[in-house]
């Protein structure tokens, strides 16, 4: 189904019981989540037009940063937060080393090329799991493409992506947050998750140490109990309720959500600089 209010959003509105907004990660539609399961303006607009206050947010990859950017910017939409295979963004993000990153993309473009099809299994999926099941891989794939964003989208999310960076608020998250990573994760090394387990209050982490970016695809009945265990356990918790001028400023800023997002995020990004790399930064800008 898609959103009454525009632009036009799909959803999948699926199951009973305590309300929980997956979001999925780069240009992935909700089909994604099939195999498994019986940003941040847009999110608040999906709870709003399903008639829904707040949820238990989920976030998976660049879905983890809108689902992040949510609970920063309007706190009363998110009664618990979920992040996997995410990161805080800006300068100071892990980034994959060079042995496993050119490792990656050497067996995704001769996977590609034997399977004449893209076949991102290699940054997706842990070596071990790609060698154990390759049939499990090549029926969760399909789900990958199902969808997929048109071209002006992507470069949207693309930017959005590039601009992300949040590191310096993460100490202000309000929600109780759950941190799911693959010790294996290539796309987004695990060294992210121990940066917002660090910085976000009282956050739990959970490291699988064999898995990669994928988690809940790798582990789907261990990942399903640990999440429902976490919604159930905070599933009295209601966040704080806004007052009349959030609940305002939160319709005003929708259709400016993106480039108000950007400048923000831009503008931590700039102050996560290493200090000479900053001097420089500014010295150009006086120039």
């Amino acid at each position: 189904m898609r959103t009454r209010s525009r632009p036009r959003l799909f959803l999948t509105d699926r199951g009973a019981g305590e309300p929980v907004l997956l979001i999925t990660g780069w240009t992935i539609s909700s089909a994604v989540f099939d195999p498994v399961a019986p940003l941040a303006a847009d999110a608040a607009r999906v709870l709003a037009d399903r008639g829904l206050r707040s949820a238990h947010v989920v976030g998976l990859s660049m879905g983890a940063a809108v689902a992040l950017e949510l609970a920063l910017r309007m706190p009363q939409r998110v009664r618990s937060l979920i992040l996997v295979g995410g990161g805080a963004g800006g300068p100071r993000t892990a980034l994959p080393g060079v042995r496993d990153a050119s490792a990656a993309v050497r067996s995704l473009v001769a996977d590609s090329v034997r399977h004449r099809a893209p076949w991102p299994a290699a940054v997706l999926f842990s070596d071990g799991f790609r060698e154990r099941h390759p049939d499990e891989v090549a029926a969760y794939l399909p789900f990958f493409a199902v969808h997929r964003a048109p071209p002006w989208t992507t470069g949207w999310q693309a930017l959005a992506v590039a601009c992300f960076g949040r590191r310096a608020a993460l100490g202000r998250v309000q929600a109780p947050t759950l941190i799911l990573h693959g010790g294996r994760d290539v796309l987004v090394p695990v060294a992210n998750a121990h940066q917002l387990a660090d910085a976000i209050p009282r956050a739990e982490l959970h490291v699988v140490e064999d898995a990669g970016h994928a988690v809940p695809l790798e582990h789907p009945e261990a990942s399903a109990e640990l999440l429902t265990a976490w919604v159930r356990g905070h599933a009295a918790r209601r966040p704080p309720q806004p007052r009349r001028i959030e609940v305002v400023r939160e319709q005003v800023a929708r259709p400016l959500a993106l480039p108000a997002g950007a400048l923000s995020n831009a503008g931590e990004a700039v102050l996560q600089l290493p200090r000479s790399a900053l001097s420089v930064v500014l010295g150009a800008a006086r120039r």
